[in-house]
């Protein structure tokens, strides 16, 4: 059975759809012209349905070869009587919806992100806001995380403010210039009324960020990966890699303004999520294929990660340590650190601490809201 739209429960998933089949049968579509495909959707242009194909066709065929392909690619996977695209999706069955990818749930903060779910209790009242920045993630239920979603947000724009407010009150004043002062109190017989400076420009430090998305990882790494986007929306230098059994760069999907198009993106173009973890092995990825053009000595290196690494522990040593060689600090954020008890007897993690400047947890949002300490320089 060919696949079509309404096998999708979203216009973004049946767009994302469709960019895949026409993908699959050799047309040159990619990351930007998807984005573009979802933009043209979002100003409702697909309940037209000529209107919709020409601005496809426009953005999907580099060649009149591509135009015929196109043609019944189109027909196969939109071709349907009048009735309009998101009236149909409205109007769907829910028992004919297609069961989404463990890898897609977890991503828009569904499936076993949620495990555990029955043990959070839903908040509301005057005690909300303190106590979801102290609930751990794994234990929050649907209506705690929309809320927390908010909150996060609102937390993260203040925290940004304040981190550039502090840049810009310590590069207000530089060095003496003493040839500017004397310019300027020549009026007032050589008498130094008034000291002019030279400011320091601020320095521009790249943040790296490389998220754990192992299947141990699921109950955070959905909450993590938003506080990455949040992070690129006020930090503009910054570089982000998810990984488990390989690594991939995703800086260029935080590019994109809607939340959720960058979870939908990131689904369908990723095929390693919630698998095993091989820390070791993606960090020496990264080393040999962008840490020479992604680390400074001035920059500042991210790992949220438990740590429960199935490779050897001598190869993750070897590679964080060219990382620290790198980097001016080495962070790593461990959700299971805020579990009382715990202990970092796993052999990655207990491995690598020599090699690791500062040891945090990541498992609740107050957690993470303590990183602001360490990014007042990015």
């Amino acid at each position: 059975m060919k696949p079509n739209y309404q096998s999708h429960e979203s216009i973004t998933q049946a767009i994302l759809g469709f960019a895949a089949y026409a993908r699959a049968h050799e047309l040159n579509v990619g990351i930007r012209e998807t984005q573009e495909a979802l933009a043209i959707a979002s100003k409702g242009i697909i309940n037209d349905k000529e209107v919709f194909r020409y601005a496809l066709k426009a953005i999907f065929c580099s060649s009149k070869e591509n135009t015929q392909l196109f043609a019944q690619l189109f027909n196969d996977y939109w071709g349907l009587p009048k009735a309009s695209v998101t009236s149909r999706m409205d109007m769907k069955n829910q028992s004919n919806r297609q069961k989404q990818t463990q890898r897609s749930l977890v991503l828009l903060g569904k499936g076993n992100a949620k495990e555990g779910c029955e043990e959070g209790k839903n908040v509301s009242g005057a005690n909300a806001t303190e106590t979801l920045r102290k609930t751990d993630f794994s234990k929050l239920s649907e209506m705690d995380s929309k809320y927390l979603e908010k909150l996060a947000m609102d937390l993260w724009k203040q925290m940004s403010r304040r981190l550039k407010k502090k840049l810009k009150s310590s590069t207000t004043k530089g060095r003496l210039d003493l040839r500017q002062t004397i310019r300027n109190n020549i009026g007032s017989g050589g008498a130094m009324l008034e000291l002019k400076f030279k400011n320091k420009k601020p320095t521009k430090n790249r943040l790296v960020i490389l998220l754990d998305v192992s299947g141990s990882m699921d109950k955070y790494s959905f909450f993590l990966l938003r506080f990455i986007l949040a992070l690129r929306s006020h930090f503009q230098n910054i570089e982000a890699f998810i990984f488990s059994t390989k690594l991939i760069r995703i800086t260029e999907f935080l590019k994109i303004k809607s939340l959720e198009n960058v979870l939908a993106l990131l689904s369908s173009n990723t095929d390693n999520w919630s698998s095993g973890t091989k820390i070791g092995d993606c960090l020496k990825t990264f080393n040999d294929t962008f840490s020479k053009r992604t680390l400074q000595g001035r920059s500042m290196t991210i790992m949220l990660s438990d740590g429960l690494d199935t490779g050897e522990p001598e190869l993750l040593v070897n590679e964080l340590r060219k990382i620290k060689r790198r980097t001016r600090r080495l962070i790593w954020l461990n959700p299971l650190k805020g579990v009382i008890g715990y202990q970092p007897l796993a052999r990655g993690m207990s491995a690598a601490l020599p090699e690791i400047d500062v040891f945090r947890s990541a498992h609740n949002l107050e957690s993470i809201l303590e990183l602001e300490n360490y990014l007042t320089d990015v």
